[in-house]
C-alpha cells in the first residue's frame, strides 16, 4: 500500500477514531529519513531526526468545512482526500497520542486545510 499509517488494518482499511469539525483535518506526520546517502550508509541520530522532516505527512481525517459570520458554508477543498500525502506547515502547535491499529501510541497532528501546503503528486 502506497500511503499506510500505524491506522490502516492489515486489510489496507484506513481506521481512524476521530471525525474532525470545521475545516480542520487530522495528519500522521510520516516518519523522517533514519539514514541518508545515495546508499544510505549515513546514519542521522535519533535526536536529529525531527529536525529533517520535511512536513510530509498522510491525511487521516477531514472536516467537511465551515460556516462564516454571514451564513455562508465554506466547504473544504475537493482536492484533499483522507489518505493523502501532502506537506504541511511544521509549525503548527496542536498534537496529540492516538492508539493506532498496532495498539501503540503514536503521534498526530491537527491543523486547519489552511496549514496544507500541497499535496504530494506519486
Amino acid at each position: 500500500m502506497k500511503n499506510k499509517t500505524p491506522f490502516h488494518s492489515e486489510n489496507g482499511e484506513l481506521i481512524f477514531p476521530f471525525k474532525p469539525l470545521r475545516d480542520l483535518a487530522f495528519v500522521w506526520p510520516t516518519p523522517p529519513p533514519e539514514k541518508l546517502g545515495k546508499e544510505g550508509i549515513i546514519l542521522i541520530p535519533e535526536k536529529f531526526q525531527k529536525q529533517r522532516h520535511d512536513g510530509s505527512c498522510i491525511i487521516l481525517a477531514l472536516g467537511e468545512g465551515f460556516m462564516d459570520a454571514n451564513g455562508k458554508f465554506h466547504a473544504t477543498s475537493s482536492e484533499l482526500k483522507v489518505g493523502s500525502r501532502v506537506s504541511i506547515d511544521l509549525n503548527v502547535p496542536w498534537g496529540m497520542y492516538i492508539e493506532g491499529q498496532d495498539n501503540n501510541k503514536h503521534y498526530v497532528i491537527i491543523c486547519g486545510t489552511e496549514d496544507i501546503r500541497g499535496i504530494v503528486e506519486g
